[in-house]
């Protein structure tokens, strides 16, 4: 070899520095700018079909760092305090938003924002209205089932009392700032004001003979009975008694729903979304598979229209 010949890169320069470098970078880039997501359900029909991946913009509204530590795909894992960074702007009506479902912060959820905080839903007859004025369905939206009676009380409704799929509200979406107060007077109240403290990552506890339990969303379904049961000075929010507290509201709320409004899993059955579980906006449609066709017919399994497509 000539004195004047460069010297020859080794194996990991030449190869797998590299590709470790790209490597690091599309971590990067995926944890902190885009999210990849899958459409596992139909309540976003046709908008978003069961089977379309998708990217979501996590820049816009703010990078949420990662809550959570543990193997992937699996719920083997810890908490961790999360922080978001300024956004572009907030989440506002109209948008497709993905996020991290309250009842279950494990899970990702997509729905259509269609009201923020200080906004009043009501839906008559299902035409939705956000501040008396009809809420225009989205192009692809769609309505499968025949009207509940408007004097039919889903028992799932949230929050309870307010009426049915068809026929909910009208309610007024919580604003950061807001005071409820918790009083003996007012125990009809306690449930969905409770469930806001949890869902703004409170903790809530009923202490009664000896025995203290946490009111979590696993085991939501047993508030009511608990709170008509037990006396008021058995409950506590963070240790204090809860009655007599004065509970500040501090996230900005989402009313969220599903573009195949009547078979959606959405706001009307769970609540009002903080802003604290806002992932990011649903961006385009990078692919998309038919899984009810047999391999087979692979080409007609790719929606090839739906490709590229821009989520609106």
């Amino acid at each position: 070899m000539s004195q004047n010949s460069p010297p020859k890169q080794s194996f990991y320069k030449e190869y797998i520095e590299p590709f470790l470098s790209a490597l690091l970078i599309a971590l990067v880039i995926r944890a902190l700018v885009i999210y990849p997501f899958r459409i596992p359900t139909g309540s976003m029909e046709d908008t978003l079909l069961v089977g379309d991946f998708l990217v979501a913009n996590k820049f816009v509204f703010g990078i949420r760092s990662p809550d959570w530590i543990g193997i992937p795909y699996t719920k083997l894992g810890f908490k961790i305090p999360f922080f978001r960074t300024p956004g572009f702007r907030k989440p506002q009506q109209g948008d497709v938003v993905i996020f991290k479902y309250p009842r279950d912060e494990t899970l990702n959820y997509i729905k259509r924002c269609i009201a923020t905080s200080n906004d009043t839903v009501y839906i008559q007859n299902k035409v939705l209205y956000v501040n008396g004025k009809a809420f225009p369905n989205p192009p692809h939206s769609k309505f499968v089932y025949p009207n509940y009676p408007e004097s039919y009380r889903e028992s799932t409704i949230f929050p309870p009392g307010a009426g049915n799929r068809d026929y909910f509200g009208p309610i007024r979406v919580p604003a950061a700032g807001d005071t409820f107060h918790f009083t003996e007077s007012n125990k009809d109240l306690w449930f969905e004001r409770m469930q806001l403290a949890v869902y703004e990552g409170h903790t809530v506890r009923l202490t009664h003979a000896g025995q203290s339990v946490e009111l979590t969303v696993k085991n939501q379904s047993r508030w009511q009975p608990a709170i008509r049961m037990y006396p008021g000075n058995g409950f506590y929010i963070d240790d204090e008694p809860l009655v007599g507290h004065v509970y500040t509201v501090e996230n900005r709320h989402y009313f969220m729903m599903g573009d195949n409004r009547d078979n959606s899993l959405d706001s009307r059955y769970w609540g009002f979304l903080p802003e604290r579980y806002v992932v990011g906006e649903a961006l385009i449609i990078y692919w998309s598979w038919d899984g009810n066709l047999p391999i087979s017919q692979l080409y007609k399994k790719i929606r090839w229209k739906r490709l590229l497509n821009l989520i609106h």
